[in-house]
C-alpha cells in the first residue's frame, strides 16, 4: 500500500450545475495503509426544500433534514479532517467540484488533490464491459448495497481503491498521476526560502514577493493564497519568470474575504508602488456629471471625462451610466434634453421623448427659475448617494470584518469580535482603520453591490454625524 494518507469521500447531492451543488449526505472515512477508520456520517441540512424526486430516491424529507446540521456547521471541521489528505471517490472531480462549491458559497478556498477510482480502473483493469461502481463491485464481489446512502457507498469506494492498490504493485501509476496534479514548480524559488511555500495558508489575503534588499516588488491577492503564490511559479510567461527570478521571499496577510483582500490589495499598490504591478497603476478616466453656464447665463449640464479623482460630483466608471443618470435626472427635475446633452438639434426641444421640459429652451421658462432646478439636481447626486456597511467573515472564528462607506465614499474597513455590538457610526468608525477612495476601490465596491446586495446594509442620514 503506498505511504500516503487517502480520505475516502462519499456524498448525496441535488440539483443540476446549481450555485452552489447542494449536500444533503455526507460520508467521510480515512485510509491508511490498509487501515480504514470512519470519521463521520451525517445528513446536512440544504437550509431550503428539497424537490420531492430527491426525497423518493433517498427516504430523506425535509423535516429529517431540518434536525441536521448546514454544511456551515461542519466546514471548519471537513477542512481540518481533509488537510493533507488525498481525496479519494468514484468520479472523483464531480465530488471534489460539489465540496468546492458549497466551500466557495460561505466563502472557504477549498482545492484537494483527488484520486478517480473510476479513472484508476480503467487504467489498471482494461477492456471492462463497464465502470459504473455497481458494475465493479459485482465483477470484483466487493459488498456493495446500491442505493442513495454515502455511507454504504464510502464502503465500496474503499475497499475498491484497495484491490486498485494491489494491482498497481509498484505504486507507479498511482505516483504518475499524483505528480500530475500536484505538479512541479518551473519557475523555483530560491532554496533558503523554499519553507514558505508549505507555511502559506489555503485562506483569502493577500501575498507580497520581496527581493533580496527585502523591497516589496509584487502584491497580489487571492481567494486561495497558497494556490495562487504558486501558479505563479508554475507560468511559462516571460513575465512570471522574471517576477519570480526577482523574488527571494514571499511574505502575506490574511483577510478573511475576497472582497478585503482586494481592497487591501488596492490600498498596498497605492501604497508601496511595486515594480510588477501594472495594471492599478495607471490614471483611469472616469466620467463626471458637471454644470457650467453657457452666454446666456444659463447652467447646462454635461458629461465630462477626466482622471479619478474624489469630488462631491458623482462619479462614473461608465459613459453609458453617466447617460443613463442624465436621463433621469433630466425627467425627475423637469430639465430640458437639449441643455443636458441628451439632443443635439439646435433650437427647440421635441417633447415626444422628454415630455417634461417647462421651455426654457422656447423663452417661456425663467432662467432663475431652470438654474434653481439644476442646482437642485446636483444636489440630489450628492445627497442621494448611499451609506452603508458591508459585514464580512473574519480571519478567524469568532471574529467579523466591517467595510464602511459614506456618501458614497470608502472610508476604510476594520476587524471586530462577534460579541461586540455597535449602537452609532461614531462608535462603528472606532473599528475602521481609514483608506484611501480610489477608482479601483470604488469599482471593487460597486462589483460586490452588485453581485451580493443583501449584504448591504443601508444606514440612515440621521445616524450619521
Amino acid at each position: 500500500m503506498l505511504r500516503r494518507n487517502f480520505a475516502i469521500v462519499s456524498l448525496v447531492t441535488y440539483g443540476y450545475k446549481t450555485k452552489p451543488q447542494r449536500i444533503i449526505q455526507l460520508t467521510v472515512s480515512k485510509l491508511q495503509g490498509t487501515h480504514y477508520e470512519p470519521i463521520f456520517h451525517t445528513n446536512v441540512n440544504p437550509e431550503e426544500p428539497i424537490p420531492s424526486y430527491v426525497g423518493n430516491r433517498t427516504g430523506l424529507t425535509d423535516a429529517i433534514l431540518h434536525q441536521a446540521p448546514s454544511f456551515l456547521d461542519i466546514a471548519q471541521r471537513l477542512l481540518n479532517e481533509l488537510d493533507d489528505y488525498i481525496l479519494v471517490a468514484h468520479d472523483a472531480s464531480f465530488i471534489h467540484y460539489a465540496l468546492q462549491s458549497e466551500f466557495n458559497y460561505l466563502g472557504f478556498a477549498f482545492n484537494a488533490v483527488h484520486l478517480c477510482t473510476k479513472r484508476l480502473a480503467k487504467k489498471l483493469m482494461p477492456n471492462m464491459t463497464s465502470y459504473d461502481l455497481s458494475y465493479l463491485t459485482r465483477v470484483l464481489n466487493i459488498p456493495y448495497e446500491e442505493g442513495n446512502y454515502s455511507d454504504r457507498l464510502g464502503q465500496a469506494v474503499s475497499v475498491l481503491f484497495q484491490r486498485l492498490v494491489l494491482l498497481d504493485e509498484k505504486g507507479d501509476l498511482i505516483s504518475n498521476l499524483l505528480t500530475s496534479k500536484t505538479g512541479k514548480l518551473k519557475n523555483a524559488i530560491k532554496d533558503s526560502h523554499g519553507s514558505k511555500f508549505s507555511q502559506l495558508p489555503n485562506t483569502p489575503g493577500i501575498y507580497k514577493f520581496q527581493n533580496s534588499e527585502g523591497k516589496v516588488i509584487y502584491v497580489g491577492k487571492a481567494k486561495n493564497i497558497k494556490k495562487r503564490v504558486l501558479s505563479h511559479f508554475y507560468s511559462n510567461s516571460k513575465k512570471e519568470r522574471l517576477l519570480c527570478e526577482s523574488t527571494s521571499d514571499i511574505d502575506f496577510e490574511r483577510t478573511g474575504s475576497e472582497l478585503i483582500a482586494l481592497l487591501r490589495e488596492a490600498d498596498l499598490i497605492d501604497k508601496l508602488n511595486p515594480t510588477y504591478n501594472y495594471i492599478q497603476k495607471k490614471d483611469y478616466i472616469t466620467y463626471h456629471i458637471i454644470s457650467q453656464k453657457n452666454k446666456l447665463g444659463l447652467m447646462e449640464l454635461k458629461i465630462e471625462r477626466r482622471p479619478f479623482m474624489h469630488s462631491p460630483n458623482e462619479i462614473f466608471l461608465k459613459r453609458g451610466d453617466a447617460i443613463k443618470r442624465l436621463i433621469e435626472l433630466t425627467s425627475k427635475f423637469r430639465l430640458c434634453p437639449l441643455k443636458t446633452g441628451l439632443k443635439s438639434r439646435l433650437g427647440n426641444c421635441y417633447l415626444d421623448e422628454f415630455s417634461n421640459c417647462d421651455g426654457v429652451c422656447q423663452g417661456k421658462e425663467d432662467i432663475g427659475t431652470y438654474n434653481n432646478k439644476v442646482a437642485n439636481a446636483l444636489q440630489y447626486i450628492v445627497n442621494e448617494k448611499d451609506n452603508y456597511v458591508i459585514f464580512e467573515k473574519g480571519r478567524v472564528e469568532g471574529e467579523k470584518c466591517l467595510v464602511l462607506v459614506l456618501h458614497g465614499v470608502y472610508q476604510g474597513y476594520g476587524y471586530l469580535d462577534h460579541s461586540q455590538s455597535i449602537a452609532s457610526i461614531d462608535e462603528l468608525r472606532n473599528f475602521i482603520d481609514n483608506k484611501k477612495h480610489s477608482y479601483h476601490t470604488a469599482k471593487i465596491i460597486a462589483a460586490y453591490r452588485t453581485r451580493y446586495p443583501r449584504k448591504v446594509r443601508l444606514i440612515e442620514e440621521n445616524d450619521i454625524r
